[in-house]
């Protein structure tokens, strides 16, 4: 069974307000109104000067504190678009050595949209377990916004920068992975340039396959949804998760949407982000059932079950305001 030893943010102070006129981000008043009003957004994170790489670094060395980084066999960054590395570096070498990981094999997956965060850990469970006892691994996850067309969804989202390193072993202390589940609904690969009869037919199918997955991940855990405390999604907006609570039979104040307001859809890292703001805020107790969930464009859904730990507070990366 995979743990995570400890998760660890990394959100920009500065925001940017969606219905901010000096935020430039050229959506419509009528698309402002729908993503505020409808849907439940207002600000999220920029990064500004700040790289990928600062960010995982953020992230990657709170995560790491106290730890004998010679135990650490892997160091992945999970992601959901192309990054382009610093110049004249490779940006996981670059990773490594900053974190003084200069052991760990270092890689890169994507892929699989906003879903590759939570499936990323089943590969480094795999990986694990050809280790020696004791070996850890570092997922990190972040994304910057580079254009207009990642920032702005229509009718879907706003997105914004963040970024999480989570230290994972086979064993404890931290919160334990109970099952994770995937599903790929491939005709669908084209996201956002899919014609609109199959733009069509993605909506339709869109909340039965997020509440297919979860119930896939439930059945691997063993668990019930009604044990289940809380869900921690990826924060696209308020709207969609009232529809999957109301498909699932869930009261939406079991739905963690704290954060949607707060930081909009960070990609990979917003489940993670929201676990460590949820039990910061007490929305969480030691054993704990909790879903972490999130989808990616391309028809990517992903789920996780988890059994939360007691968990001694992290250092505080000193911009997290999520």
């Amino acid at each position: 069974m995979l743990y995570l030893q400890a998760v660890a943010p990394f959100v920009p102070g500065d925001t940017i307000g969606i219905a901010d006129p000096d935020a430039r981000l050229g959506i419509a008043d009528t698309e402002v109104r729908r993503l505020t009003r409808f849907l439940g957004l207002d600000r999220v994170p920029t990064a500004g000067r700040r790289t990928v790489l600062d960010m995982l670094v953020a992230a990657g060395q709170d995560a790491l504190a106290g730890v004998d980084r010679s135990r650490v066999r892997y160091a992945v960054h999970a992601h959901t678009a192309p990054h382009a590395a610093p110049p004249d570096t490779r940006l996981m070498d670059a990773l490594r050595q900053r974190l003084g990981l200069p052991g760990a094999r270092a890689f890169a997956m994507s892929h699989q949209a906003c879903a590759i965060g939570l499936y990323a850990m089943t590969v480094l469970e795999s990986l694990l377990r050809a280790e020696p006892p004791g070996s850890l691994a570092l997922l990190m996850v972040a994304d910057k916004v580079v254009s207009g067309l990642m920032r702005h969804l229509p009718g879907i989202t706003v997105t914004g920068d963040a970024a999480a390193a989570v230290l994972v072993g086979l064993d404890g202390p931290g919160d334990a992975v109970l099952g994770v589940a995937r599903r790929t609904l491939g005709e669908f690969h084209e996201a956002g340039n899919m014609p609109e009869p199959l733009r069509r037919r993605y909506h339709q199918l869109y909340v039965p396959t997020v509440a297919a997955v979860i119930r896939d991940a439930l059945d691997t855990a063993g668990v019930a949804m009604d044990a289940v405390s809380l869900v921690l999604p990826h924060n696209v907006n308020r709207y969609s998760w009232s529809v999957i609570a109301r498909h699932l039979g869930l009261d939406l104040d079991r739905v963690y949407l704290a954060n949607v307001p707060r930081m909009g859809h960070c990609h990979c890292a917003d489940p993670y982000v929201n676990l460590v703001t949820a039990r910061a805020e007490a929305a969480l107790a030691p054993g704990d059932i909790v879903l972490m969930v999130s989808v990616g464009q391309g028809g990517t859904f992903c789920a996780a079950v988890l059994r939360t730990a007691a968990q001694a507070p992290l250092p505080s990366t000193r911009e997290v305001r999520a």
